[in-house]
This record gives structure tokens, sequence and C-alpha cells, in this order.
């Protein structure tokens, strides 16, 4: 039991003492953190088959659940695109106008502000600046 009283606070200025210069030594820190790297590394090394098989498998699952998403769902897919090709035809129809529009009217764009001027304006009646 005496013993024990001589022990403990020698293991316990030992645990100070190192802590403390693990605060104080950067040097001292980079080892440690070191042979932290080296055993993760090691590790790693150890592991890679079991990891690509993880992968692996991840991966067949995520393709199977794809694909049964799809399956299930081929109508209500099949109409979203159906509709996203309306409203894109919708929307090339609106812009194919306003160019058609653009190059059969007499006016242009002012270079600084946007505004619509007539085509032959030499200054925007908008900011004033000129053509």
């Amino acid at each position: 039991m005496e013993i024990m009283f001589i022990l403990v606070p020698i293991f316990i200025g030992c645990v100070f003492i190192f802590t403390f210069a693990m605060v104080l030594s950067p040097k001292l820190r980079g080892k440690m953190m070191s042979s932290q790297i080296k055993a993760t590394k090691h590790m790693l090394n150890e592991s890679v088959d079991d990891l690509a098989d993880i992968a692996t498998t991840s991966s067949n699952a995520f393709i199977k659940a794809s694909k049964n998403i799809l399956d299930s769902n081929e109508e209500v897919l099949k109409d979203m695109a159906t509709k996203k090709a309306n409203i894109n035809k919708e929307g090339i129809e609106i812009t194919m106008r306003a160019i058609k529009k653009g190059l059969t009217e007499d006016k242009k764009y002012c270079k600084h502000c946007g505004f619509s001027i007539d085509a032959d304006s030499k200054f925007c009646s908008k900011c004033g600046k000129e053509q």
C-alpha cells in the first residue's frame, strides 16, 4: 500500500510534465502527429480491400435502388419529361418571336443602359450617351 503513495504522485507528475511539454513544444506535437499519421496510413493500407468491397457494394445498392425507382415511376417520369419539353418549347418559341420582332423592327438597344431606341439614333433618349 505504501508503494501506491509513491507511484501515483510520480505518475501524475509525469502526465503533467508530458501535457505541459505538448503545449509548449511544437516539435513534440509534430512527432506525435507524425506517428498518428503513420498509424492511420498503415490501417488504410491494411483495409484497402475492405474499403473497395464496401464501395462496390454501396454502388451496386445505389444502382439497384435507382433502377427500382425508375421502374416503379416510369409513367410519372415520362409525364414530367413531356411537361419539361413543352415548357422548353414554349420558351424557345417566345425567344424566336422576340428575335424575329427585333430583326424586323427599326429598333436597337443602347450600348450603355440597354434601353430600346430607334436604329438611326446617335444618342440614347434615356441616358443621353452617344451610340
